[in-house]
């Protein structure tokens, strides 16, 4: 009977095994590499940079999240709250905490993200904007990750970072 369990065991734990090592894609730890503005169209980018290599991921995002992105990097404190500093006190006050943002796909040159949240002894995957997502992570200390596929898509958009690029 031991036996017979112990075998169980060892059955399970392979599986487990098994499973956990091929269970879906794989999520890269990036940074903000910084914030530059697209020359053909004046439109800010993000540049996600891979932390342990040189891949970079560029996120063509709006004015108003660009300069909540950048004025977080910077440390400047708006004298009103914006969406992201709301949204920070809102899950504070719910005793809720970001567990990370995930850039997760891109559709039709779109990009789309998750904010994985941990409220109330659950995990929720609340879908986000990219710049949302990275907006709100940056101001509650939480990690970034972008799914590794989404390197290989990007390598087909160049981003030339000027010197005068917003980075830290």
């Amino acid at each position: 009977m031991v036996q017979h369990i112990a075998m169980l065991l060892v059955a399970g734990l392979a599986l487990a095994c098994d499973f956990a090592g091929s269970s879906g894609p794989r999520d890269i730890p990036v940074r903000v590499g910084g914030i530059v503005l697209d020359p053909l169209t004046d439109t800010p980018v993000v540049v996600l940079r891979e932390e342990s290599g040189e891949r970079t991921l560029p996120i063509w995002i709006g004015e108003s999240e660009a300069r909540s992105i950048a004025s977080e990097m910077e440390q400047i404190v708006p004298p009103r709250p914006n969406t992201h500093d709301l949204t920070k006190r809102l899950l504070h006050g719910l005793e809720a905490t970001v567990d990370r943002a995930v850039v997760t796909e891109l559709q039709k040159g779109t990009y789309f993200a998750v904010l994985v949240v941990h409220t109330g002894g659950r995990r929720v995957e609340v879908d986000a904007r990219p710049s949302d997502a990275i907006a709100i992570a940056l101001r509650v200390k939480a990690p970034l990750f972008v799914r590794e596929a989404l390197f290989d898509a990007a390598n087909e958009q160049v981003v030339e970072e000027p010197e005068d690029a917003l980075s830290l």
